[in-house]
């Protein structure tokens, strides 16, 4: 491994659902280390029936968390196998269903790809209740397996004068003649990768009154860093005569109307004087490398720490094509292990820069802009935290120690508003 001007430490904490501020979507722990982990995602829809409730599964598994062999034939193998399994409030079996998968690629690259995938979808008629669903993977190779778990409740919708259904968002979808979403690939984690294209909103939606027009009104609202209040960005209403009392929704919005990285969507459905809503947050975030000059720009200032001011200035004033390339360039030479798809050293540095946001933020800075975030940024966490938030004779202050490295640090809030700053006579410890 090269030498850095951080050290990597394995003692982060994982923080996986959108930090406030964070502009990178961290990986999954249980991904790349020879498990079968996938992501989860579950719609509740409505049965025609007006009695039941349909639940769409749906697991998404990237080819470098699969293992492969060689082929008896040609090319590589994996043969795996994921369970689905629906338990009531006291813990019974409802139903559950197995689906086994073989797949070959020719090519061994192939093998270790995190760009590559397969989706496996699964659904469940249920009644109304509160239930569990249990998705379990086994590795049929290794033998290994990965599990997880989601709770969910599904009411009486057709008790109710109007009722939504889970809002899911879609990467692609396509259409039959009669314009009714035949496929479709969702997004797992509510996030975008890639700020750029079409992504559509895709639910069922329930009104008991047919003699009566519905609306279904759309918001989206933008977060800004260290704002409370979001940003209306986004305010549409659609009216029209459902022929069912069940009906599908898709809504088609491109991606360049969205000028934040973090949003929450609002749907309600109105019919006369009755209404419903529902809300779901989805994200912007990069993965691998960020695609819009806003994002990379801003990696690259976090690197700030890492980088000498030279380059730092050079790459900034750079086309995005160079900068994508410089990003890429950089965090590949420094790849700790070359032979896997992922990068550990990139994902260790971003998801301090995440944590630092999360929890060191104040009114004028972003976390990673503060003291206590640089410190944890180029050291990592602490050994040991002594924390002083209500001293009588002295303002908040914070003593960081790091054993292995034999170093303290101090911080002070001065202010009383959670600016915790450097202590000066602690300065030089952070450069020896």
């Amino acid at each position: 491994m090269k030498t850095i001007k951080f050290l990597l430490t394995v003692s982060l904490i994982f923080l996986f659902n959108a930090q406030s501020f964070a502009q990178y979507l961290e990986t999954s722990k249980q991904s790349g280390i020879g498990l079968p982990f996938f992501e989860l995602a579950i719609q509740d829809k409505f049965d025609t029936d007006l009695q039941h409730h349909k639940l769409l599964v749906v697991a998404h598994f990237l080819y470098d968390d699969l293992t492969f062999i060689k082929s008896d034939t040609s090319g590589f193998d994996t043969s795996f196998e994921i369970l689905f399994a629906v338990y009531d409030k006291k813990g019974n079996v409802v139903d559950n269903h197995t689906i086994n998968r073989k797949i070959n690629v020719k090519n061994f690259a192939l093998t270790n790809s995190r760009s590559k995938s397969i989706i496996l979808k699964d659904s469940f008629t249920l009644l109304p209740g509160e239930y569990t669903l249990l998705a379990k993977s086994t590795d049929l190779i290794t033998s290994k397996s990965a599990k997880r778990k989601i709770k969910f409740k599904m009411e009486n919708f057709a008790q109710k004068p109007v009722a939504l259904g889970t809002l899911l968002f879609l990467q692609d979808v396509k259409l039959d003649s009669a314009g009714k979403v035949v496929s479709f690939l969702p997004t797992f984690s509510n996030n975008f990768a890639i700020k750029k294209g079409a992504f559509y909103v895709y639910f069922d939606a329930f009104t008991k009154d047919l003699n009566k027009p519905v609306k279904i009104h759309y918001q989206f609202k933008g977060e800004r860093p260290r704002r409370k209040k979001r940003i209306l960005e986004i305010d549409t209403t659609i009216t029209f005569t459902p022929k069912a009392h069940v009906f599908q929704q898709l809504f088609k919005l491109d991606r360049s109307r969205l000028v934040h990285n973090k949003y929450l969507l609002t749907v309600e459905l109105i019919s006369g004087k009755n209404k419903t809503k529902a809300e779901q947050p989805f994200s912007f975030f990069w993965t691998s490398v960020p695609t819009t000059k806003e994002d990379i720009d801003l990696a690259l200032r976090q690197m700030s720490y890492i980088l000498d001011a030279d380059t730092l200035k050079k790459y900034l004033k750079a086309p995005l094509p160079e900068k994508q390339k410089f990003f890429e360039r950089y965090w590949k030479e420094r790849d700790p292990n070359p032979t896997t798809a992922k990068n550990e050293l990139k994902d260790e540095y971003f998801r301090r820069v995440n944590y630092a946001n999360q929890h060191f933020s104040t009114m004028t800075l972003d976390g990673w802009q503060t003291d206590r975030g640089r410190i944890l940024i180029k050291f990592g966490f602490p050994d040991d935290i002594e924390r002083h938030p209500f001293e009588i004779d002295s303002p908040p202050y914070e003593i960081w120690q790091y054993y292995s490295l034999r170093k303290t640090f101090l911080f002070v809030d001065y202010t009383g508003f959670g600016d915790y700053r450097l202590d000066p006579r602690f300065m030089d410890m952070e450069y020896e």
